[in-house]
């Protein structure tokens, strides 16, 4: 559906409006605010045409207009110009993934925390898909008779590091760390994290029936299916309510109880956003259409990340600054992207490594 340029204009002037001052727009407000050389006449039978087709609408009978899901979208496709971030926000992300981070784990749920904080929204992160992510090794190292430290490392970095028990037994030989550590990196080195669970989940009658290997194969499985169980990394929800409150305080309570309902089976959400997405690896943008109940009065951004098909994005109410969210999302991905791949390339260098030493 086409609209008349001034038509066209006054829909991006009352949504850029409504989203920097959260208050319904009227004739008299874009004559004075964007100096259009038209009567107020012509601009009140403008926004009538535009509430007739659903961009616009009136909260209350004699009360400016304020965009719908429907005029959100129209504005959304037609800002081709992205605002940038302003230099002290880009020197935060950059400093952010400076930190030395001990885990996958964290290094995503910091992710989520910046991309709330930059944004003022509710950030998240989905990790990248374990059917794609490599193990690159493991470390098994002796902390006490009765203890050791595991540390799998993936292609991106490491997933999962914890201190776990040590059969009395095995604490009398001396070799059991060395070789246990070459039995699993030489039998599962490059293999994926769910056929790596796979396989430690299975009672094996062969090499691995060795009883310090499948100790630490129970080990691995415990680690790598806890990972599992965490589909999404979510901060900012309490960004949330006080914007929901003073825009629309009725129906804030309600709506926000929606969202957290949507939100409580995150691998539900997961899948919504992917469903949505359709396999696109740049940026996707969701006004009230995310297919999941509770999440109608509210936007999501999303973008790709790599390696293995991460996904990043933002939740906010519909008047969401879509400009500052495109931007975010698209910079800090890129972040996050060259963190990881930075991480593939270390491992890359090492493993190289380790075969011209052994070679030698």
């Amino acid at each position: 559906m086409t609209l008349p340029e001034r038509q066209r204009l006054i829909l991006k002037e009352i949504v850029d409006r409504y989203i920097r001052y959260r208050e319904p727009v009227s004739s008299r407000m874009i004559l004075e605010d964007y100096g259009l050389r038209v009567s107020s006449a012509t601009v009140r039978n403008d926004m009538s045409d535009l509430e007739e087709r659903e961009f616009i609408r009136k909260p209350y009978s004699s009360s400016g207009r304020v965009p719908t899901a429907k005029g959100y979208r129209f504005f959304v496709e037609w800002l081709l110009d992205l605002s940038e971030l302003t230099h002290r926000e880009q020197h935060a992300i950059v400093e952010a993934y400076e930190m030395p981070y001990l885990e996958v784990a964290e290094t995503m749920q910091h992710t989520a925390f910046v991309l709330a904080s930059i944004t003022g929204c509710v950030g998240f992160v989905i990790p990248a898909r374990a059917e794609e992510t490599r193990l690159n090794r493991v470390v098994l190292t002796r902390l006490s008779a009765h203890s050791a430290l595991l540390v799998v490392i993936s292609d991106i970095g490491v997933v999962k590091h914890g201190v776990v028990p040590v059969d009395t037994h095995i604490d009398d030989d001396h070799d059991v760390f060395e070789r246990v550590n070459q039995l699993i990196n030489d039998n599962l080195r490059g293999v994926t994290l769910d056929r790596v669970l796979q396989l430690a989940s299975e009672d094996r009658s062969d090499v691995w029936y060795e009883p310090s290997v499948r100790q630490a194969l129970r080990v691995l499985r415990f680690l790598l299916a806890r990972e599992q169980r965490q589909p999404l990394f979510l901060e900012g929800l309490a960004n949330l309510l006080p914007e929901l409150r003073l825009v629309e305080p009725e129906t804030a309570l309600d709506r926000f109880a929606g969202l957290m309902s949507s939100l409580k089976d995150p691998t539900a959400f997961v899948k919504a956003v992917y469903a949505y997405r359709k396999g696109d690896p740049g940026v996707a943008i969701a006004i009230g259409d995310m297919p999941l109940p509770g999440m109608e009065g509210f936007s999501v951004v999303t973008s790709g990340y790599g390696p293995h098909d991460g996904v990043l994005g933002i939740i906010a109410p519909l008047w969401m600054d879509y400009s500052k969210a495109l931007s975010a999302t698209s910079y800090i991905g890129a972040r996050l992207e060259a963190f990881f791949l930075g991480a593939r390339a270390r491992h890359a260098e090492e493993e190289v490594h380790e075969e011209q030493t052994g070679s030698s």
